[in-house]
């Protein structure tokens, strides 16, 4: 008989409730129809019909917004430094630096957008 493996311990969520990213994102997201938000691997996620399209993360010491990118525009979006291919999923894009040099209109945009791919699935 094998000893059973012990349970593996999830990453505890960053205490993020003063972060005036997520407070923006929260906002953006939420705002959607059917967008809830939820925990992930200790990022605040925001997900409809059960698929993520937005996520707060950290990367490289800085927050950085995750979502879904049409392929059409991804080539354009990572022309531009603020950008680059996830290092998780390399279908979906980031934004680096969120908390600074950050368009809130461009990203509210390009969320809606993400936030679309998810519910016409």
């Amino acid at each position: 008989m094998t000893a059973a493996k012990p349970a593996r311990a999830k990453k505890a969520p960053r205490d993020a409730s003063d972060d005036p990213v997520l407070k923006k994102l929260r906002a953006i997201c939420l705002a959607l129809p059917g967008s809830v938000e939820t925990v992930t691997y200790g990022h605040p996620t925001f997900k409809a019909n059960g698929k993520a399209y937005a996520v707060l993360d950290h990367y490289k010491g800085g927050p950085c917004v995750w979502f879904r990118c049409a392929k059409t525009k991804r080539k354009t979006l990572l022309a531009d430094d603020r950008f680059f291919p996830s290092p998780y999923d390399k279908a979906e894009l980031a934004l680096c630096r969120a908390a600074r040099d950050i368009d809130w209109r461009q990203l509210s945009d390009l969320i809606r957008a993400s936030f679309e791919s998810v519910i016409s699935r």
